[in-house]
């Protein structure tokens, strides 16, 4: 048996009443149509009529024409005034309809040419020197005039009374059409009156079912309204955990200090410094992480700044320092912002190290576009004095260096060495990465 949603079943009665109705209103045009085509065939019907009628004048106005020849008298001129009224009231009548239009046009120049004929015929007006000749071309305009008579009945009957009947046959077939689909939308009406009983015997079992199933429902919203944490609290609980990280790491970093103090080698002191500039960076995602209002979106120049701030305070940079700074991103979510952090503190540290030894000046170049969805375009470095080899780009063999395409991975980036003077390095999104997400 076939189902259908309730809303289905609410809704029948109303296309059952809107299907009712275009039947009927369709009923009603097909019949104001198939009256029209009627009337319009009547109309034609009587039209041949008064040309069959017109003709017979046409006829009547000969046998005329041969009295008065033959006898003198002078009846012509009034049966032929009466035929040319005849003619004018037919047009008049019957304007509009196939050949009418046409019909004094046609008619009245034989006419004319039997008037002027008819009048040299007769009896003492002149002599003719061939009446036969007269006579012959007289029953020509005659003939002519029947001709344009039965023209234009032809005319009636083409394009008229025949497409008229192939209208009418087309509405036939279309009410037999539309009686076959009364039929079955009655039938299709009783099946769904049987139908729609069996369904409401069902509706009210499950009214019962779903009436139990709403108090269950209602208790269980109840407790989840009482355990669930509104918006508030999960923001301010959620801050919270990001400011304990943070302090976490700062503890990490005072160890790490307290350590520094017990080693005297240049290049361990060194090593644990790098560990502490990236605990730093770390700490710095999640301080800016609580601090921010929108707790997935995090603005980035502010990050940067510290940033950058802190790393000219752990390296005691004494160089007059230009920062080049174009940041194009407004914000970016943790997952982003982390190795993205990291990636810059592991560049612009190994900038304070190398790239101005024997300098007063140097330049930063820090200049990030695109989206966190769409990849980031990143450009870092400086204009010191450069690499002396770049074969430990290609085949990283330190630990920083390794790091930053790593980092870089994780930003689905990859990063180049840049040609010109200092060190400068280039992340593009991968291609592949910007395919899977269009």
């Amino acid at each position: 048996m076939l189902r259908f949603p309730a809303s289905a079943w609410r809704k029948w009665p109303v296309l059952a009443a809107l299907l009712a109705f275009c039947f009927i209103t369709y009923g009603v045009n097909l019949m104001s149509r198939s009256r029209g085509e009627q009337a319009s065939i009547g109309r034609e019907v009587r039209l041949l009529d008064a040309l069959s009628r017109l003709g017979g004048e046409l006829h009547r106005l000969e046998v005329v024409h041969r009295v008065d020849v033959n006898s003198g008298q002078r009846q012509w001129p009034r049966e032929l005034d009466a035929l040319r009224r005849q003619s004018r009231s037919i047009c008049d009548e019957f304007r509009g309809l196939p050949g009418v239009d046409d019909l004094l046009s046609d008619l009245e120049p034989s006419l004319a040419q039997a008037d002027s004929l008819h009048d040299q015929a007769m009896p003492g007006v002149m002599p003719l020197a061939d009446p036969r000749s007269n006579e012959a071309v007289f029953q020509l305009m005659m003939g002519r005039a029947q001709k344009a008579v039965e023209r234009n009945a032809r005319a009636v009957h083409e394009k008229g009374l025949s497409a008229h009947s192939a209208t009418l046959s087309r509405q036939w077939n279309e009410a037999q059409a539309l009686l076959v689909a009364a039929c079955l939308l009655a039938l299709a009406m009783a099946w769904l009156v049987g139908a729609r009983g069996r369904l409401l015997a069902e509706s009210r079992e499950r009214a019962l079912q779903l009436e139990v199933t709403g108090r269950e429902l209602t208790e269980t919203n109840r407790v989840l309204r009482e355990t669930m944490l509104s918006k508030e609290e999960k923001e301010v609980m959620i801050k919270e955990i990001h400011h304990r990280v943070k302090n976490n790491l700062q503890i990490v970093k005072s160890l790490i200090r307290f350590q520094m103090d017990q080693v005297k080698d240049p290049k361990t002191l060194e090593l644990f410094n790098e560990c502490v500039n990236r605990v730093s960076a770390m700490a710095l995602v999640h301080e800016q992480t609580y601090l921010s209002k929108d707790l997935a979106n995090i603005p980035v120049d502010g990050y940067l700044d510290s940033l950058v701030r802190d790393l000219v305070h752990a390296y005691s940079v004494n160089v007059k320092l230009n920062m080049d700074v174009d940041i194009r991103v407004r914000t970016l979510s943790v997952d982003a912002l982390v190795p993205l952090g990291l990636l810059i503190n592991e560049v612009i540290s190994n900038s304070f190290k190398y790239a101005f030894e024997g300098r007063g000046t140097g330049t930063i170049t820090v200049h990030i576009n695109g989206s966190e969805q769409e990849g980031l375009h990143l450009i870092i470095g400086d204009d010191g004095v450069g690499l002396k080899s770049r074969d430990g780009f290609h085949r990283p063999n330190s630990l920083g260096m390794d790091l930053i395409h790593t980092l870089a991975g994780q930003l689905d980036g990859l990063m180049t060495l840049v040609d010109g003077p200092g060190t400068m390095y280039e992340m593009r999104p991968r291609p592949q990465q910007r395919r899977k997400r269009a």
